[in-house]
Parts: structure tokens; sequence; C-alpha cells
């Protein structure tokens, strides 16, 4: 497991700031709201066409070479998949210490149900050309709440005229949206045959290092389409800032309901649409209409915490490439695979946050009220942003995964982080349709997307001059020294444990290892066991008291990260198993533990999914 994370130091970057101008954390109410439960979410299969029907168009995979645009297909074909996913003790260094290779030669698209079939051909050629770098920087992107009424126009003529093309057409809005609910909802198939695995497994994007890549080079060709549409080569795709005080919010572009917006969704969570979003998952204070101006301290305290999850993600958690962009693509490792701080934060909160929790009130979920059906034939009304299988259905979508670009290209640039040097992540390829008006496949590699020049666009520079969430300033929960240990001693539990909300577990006296120069120290968290379909999220902290664990955020020292997936699809049945690697090196200075022999390692389930935790954290060098 260490080999497959330990690359570099662990040190966290060190940011020079001036005095925090963010408002002071305070205690923010642990009190539920109704419009705050959390919810259970399913999958699609569905995606709505330009006829008004909920099929999804997906491209056939010998036209696509295996990876190009989408594929689909239900995995109830391979009865031994749904226990592909039992818990493997190897470590993943042992596996596939360099990682399993992409391409259009692994992956294949399955037809065993009918109703779940491989598409029909499209008119565009099967042969893929390469990639070309950009010449110029032509496109700049700019927070969609500082667009100009012109912007503004432009944004929705773009993506209307996309809606206007035929569901056929795979740069259509319809096509867009089944790209990611292939790659990123279970219709790929790992193929035995064309690597060393012992059998088929699902294969998707998420949790793992292609998370970033995947979706910026998706971003890109959906961007390049925009334009295209519009007769316009300087069209950005605009980001949505919930990373800035001014856009913690659902943008108002997004939310006019008028019958000519092609920006709204009728599928997002209506008590979230007008009020400070929560970037942290876990919050569950209470709602606070959005007001920019607000001095309120309970509004300020909510602006800092989501400031604070940003930092924690950005710098003091997400130190190097396997902490921030995710651990190494192994399939031989099955559930093993790791998310980065760019993938399980902010990211998957906003999806959470956006998505609708369920059908009209006195309604039940059909097609007729928005609902789509997920691999076992029924409808969920969980969904669109909430869901994985039908995020691509929601415009908001598209600007919130801009932000999410942005969040890397403000890792490499800002801050002088690296990605990998690995040539299997370096030369991993995907093909994405481009040129609408006679769609060609290209077949781009990660290696050609690391820096976003190359790709023809850029973030303004203005939007990049004061970034607030660097002034975060962390305090501690409860005093150092001595008062940090529990007045009774904590018994260790017993393996597995199943969490359950604000039900807290500590796990006493975890050996650390020494520090060593050049090694990090990783909180380890394996045999994570969990419905796929629920919200499942719960904090890591390390050497807080019981009494106090239920305030442990993203604003404390002892903060150590977190476990959170959005929503997807439950294939073949049963649960999932992942895992998290923290890097805690930092986190152990801060509290004056760097050179402790042990701590408690303190787990706060947030939300109502039943989690099971298979083995016990370890901390690894």
């Amino acid at each position: 497991m260490a080999s497959a994370w330990c690359a570099t130091t662990c040190s966290p970057f060190t940011v020079s700031t001036a005095p925090s101008t963010a408002c002071p954390p305070s205690k923010s109410s642990n009190k539920p709201t109704a419009s705050r439960q959390r919810r259970q979410a399913t999958s699609c299969r569905a995606t709505a066409g330009d006829d008004g029907s909920r099929l999804l168009w997906l491209p056939r995979r010998d036209i696509l070479t295996g990876m190009g645009g989408a594929a689909a297909g239900l995995l109830a074909g391979y009865p031994g998949l749904a226990s592909s996913a039992a818990l493997d003790t190897t470590t993943l260094g042992e596996k596939c210490p360099m990682g399993d290779k992409v391409n259009d030669k692994v992956v294949s698209c399955t037809d065993p149900n009918t109703k779940f079939p491989c598409p029909q051909p499209t008119p565009a050629p099967a042969t893929a050309v390469d990639f070309k770098p950009e010449s110029t920087v032509k496109r700049v992107r700019r927070p969609v709440h500082l667009l100009t009424p012109e912007e503004q126009e432009k944004y929705k003529e773009a993506v209307r005229k996309m809606r206007a093309l035929p569901s056929s057409n795979p740069l259509s809005f319809t096509a867009q949206a089944a790209i990611h609910q292939a790659y990123c909802d279970k219709h790929y198939i790992y193929d035995p045959s064309s690597s060393k695995s012992n059998k088929p497994t699902t294969f998707d994007v998420h949790n793992s290092w292609l998370f970033p890549p995947w979706h910026r080079m998706y971003i890109y060709f959906y961007e390049k389409a925009l334009g295209d549409l519009i007769g316009d080569d300087t069209f950005a795709l605009p980001y949505w800032s919930w990373d800035t005080p001014a856009g913690m919010v659902v943008p108002a572009i997004f939310k006019d309901n008028s019958d000519d917006n092609p920006l709204h969704d009728g599928n997002r969570n209506p008590d979230h649409l007008d009020t400070l979003v929560h970037l942290d998952q876990g919050d569950t204070s209470e709602l606070i209409p959005f007001d920019a101006t607000s001095q309120d301290p309970e509004y300020k305290a909510g602006v800092f915490r989501n400031l604070c999850v940003v930092y924690q993600q950005q710098v003091r958690l997400g130190t190097d490439a396997p902490a921030f962009l995710g651990s190494k693509f192994c399939t031989q490792s099955t559930g093993r695979q790791g998310q980065g701080t760019l993938e399980r934060m902010a990211h998957t909160a906003m999806h959470v946050w956006a998505g609708r929790s369920g059908p009209p009130p006195g309604s039940s979920c059909s097609a007729a009220t928005g609902g789509f059906l997920n691999h076992d034939g029924e409808f969920s009304c969980q969904n669109d942003m909430g869901n994985l299988g039908s995020a691509g259905r929601d415009p908001l979508f598209y600007s919130h995964h801009s932000n999410v670009d942005r969040m890397w290209h403000l890792w490499s640039t800002v801050l002088g982080n690296k990605g990998f040097d690995d040539d299997t992540w370096l030369d991993a390829s995907f093909d994405f349709y481009d040129n609408y008006k006679n769609p060609q496949l290209v077949r781009i590699k990660f290696r050609d997307v690391l820096e976003t020049r190359n790709l023809g666009y850029t973030y303004d520079a203005e939007s990049e001059k004061d970034l607030p969430w660097m002034k975060c300033q962390l305090t501690s929960l409860v005093p150092r020294g001595s008062a940090r240990k529990p007045s009774s001693p904590e018994k260790k539990p017993a393996f597995p444990v199943t969490l359950r909300k604000s039900q807290v577990v500590v796990v006493p006296a975890v050996a650390v290892p020494p520090p060593e120069k050049k090694k990090k120290r990783l909180l380890v968290i394996e045999g994570i066991e969990y419905d796929p379909m629920a919200e499942n999220e719960f904090d890591v902290a390390i050497n807080v008291p019981r009494a106090d664990a239920l305030r442990v955020g993203p604003e404390y020292t002892e903060y150590a990260g977190n476990f959170a997936v959005v929503p997807s699809s439950k294939v073949g049945g049963g649960t999932v198993k992942g895992k998290i690697a923290l890097c805690i090196d930092g986190v152990l200075k801060d509290i004056g533990a760097a050179s402790a022999s042990t701590v408690d390692v303190v787990i706060v389930p947030r939300t109502e999914a039943q989690i099971k935790l298979n083995l016990e954290p370890t901390i690894q060098a």
C-alpha cells in the first residue's frame, strides 16, 4: 500500500499568508434540518433524448475503438462480477506497482441484456486521429457570476444549440451526458483477455488517478463543441466559483426557470438553490440564505468552514500527486483504488448538494416525474447532479467541473505541485469526438493535458489574484498536551465495525512509525464496504476525545480527512469496497504529535448509510 502512495515527502506546501481576513471559526449547530437530511440515491440508465424519450445514447464499441465517447452495458452476463469486489488483503503495490494501463484495448462494452444494448453505430469514422496541441490560448474561463449579460446570452445560446442537435450526433447534449454516464456509472468492464486480471471487473474513471485528467479531457471537448456551435473559437466554459464567498451559491443564470433557459434543470434540490453551500458534506448546520454581504456570525462561520475545506483539499492534505490526484488504477485490487482530495472533498459535496432528493411532493417516481432507470430496471428520482449516472444531464455539472479542473490548475501553477511521472499514467489514452458537423474521434493522452495551454485555454488571472482559502487559519478543537487524551481509556473496537450516523468510533493507540526523510506517514483505512447507491461519508480525526468528536470539521487542526463518494449504480448487486490513504504528517505536526509512538484515530460517521469497516486503521510509512 505504502509503495503506491509514498513517492515524495509529505510535508505540507509552505504558504506565506497575510493575517486572515476570514471570520474566526465558531461552533456550528449539529442539529439536522428536514432539508439537510441525508438521502439514498440510485443509478440511471436513461438519458433524455431530443425526442423526449429516456433512451441512452452511446456509440457502438467498434466505432469507438473501445474508449471513444461512451459505451454501455449491463454486467449481468458476468455472474462472478458481484463477488469480484471481495476484500483483497494483498497490498496494491505488490499487485501492480506501476498501475494498470488504460487504453482502447482493455475495456469493452457488453450486451448481455436486451434492455441495455450497445447502441447503433454513428456516422463518425471508426479510426481515431491523434490529438494535436493547440498553438495559441484563445479561451479564458471566468466565474459564472461575473459574466456580463452578453456573455451570459452567449453561454445560453451555445447550450441551446447543443440541446437542439439530434441525439445521434455524438456532440449533442444528450450524447455528452451519456458519455459521463457510461464512463462514470459502470457501463464498462476491464477486459480480462487484454490484461492480467482473472475475471472481468467494472471500470470507471473515479476513485483513482484517472479522475482529474479524464474530466479535463471531457470538459475540453464539451467546451470546444459549444464554441463551434456559435462560431466563436474564443468561447470559454465559465466555472462555478464555490471556493470564493461570492460564488458559494448555485449561480443565478442556472436558476431562471423560463422555458427558453437551456441552463435550467428541474432536478435539483430546491432547498439548496438559494442558500450558502456546504462544501463539507458532513456539515449539518442550519441552512442560511445566501448573502455575500452578510455580517451575521453564523453566516461568516459557514463561509469560513467552506474556505477551510478548500484549504485542506488544496494545501494541507493534498500534499503531492497521490494525495491530491488519487492512487494508481489497479484492477487486480478490486475496490482498493483511492480517491485524492480533489475528488472526495468539495467536488463530491457539491454533487450531493445540488442533486435533488426525490420526486415532487405527493408524487411517485417515474419517467413522468423526471426519474431514470437504474441498472435494476427501477426508476430513481434522487438524481441529476446527485448521481454519477445522471450528473451530465444538468448543465450546472459542466461549470462545476470547470471549477474542479481549475482546482487542479491552481494546485499545479500557484502551489507549484507536479503530477505523476509514471508512463502508465502519462500514456493512458481516451477517445473523444470533435467537430459536430463531421464528428471525428480524437485519441488524447494524459500527457497531452497536463498544461491547459496545450488545450488552448486558461483561467482569468484577475480571479486568481486573491484566493481567500489560502488565508484559512486552523484552530485546535481541544487543548494541546495531555488534555487531548480521553479521561478514561478507550477500549479497542472489534472489527469489522458498522458505522452509523453520529456514533463515533475511537480506535485507540494506533502505532505510528517514526518520521523518516523522504517518506510520508499514511493513515490507511481499507476494506471500506458500502452501498454505492447511498450517500456515504465519514470524517477522520486524530487525538480527539469522544465527547468532542461530533464537532470535528475542516476548520480544526485535528481533522485528517474524510471518505465520501457521489452515489452511483449497484451493478451486479451487493456492496462495494474501497479505501482511503490520508497523508497525516502535517496533522501530526500541527497537534504536537509528530514524534508520538501512538495516536487515537477517531471516525465520525456523517450520513444515514451504514458503512462497514472490515479492517482496523493502520498508519504506514
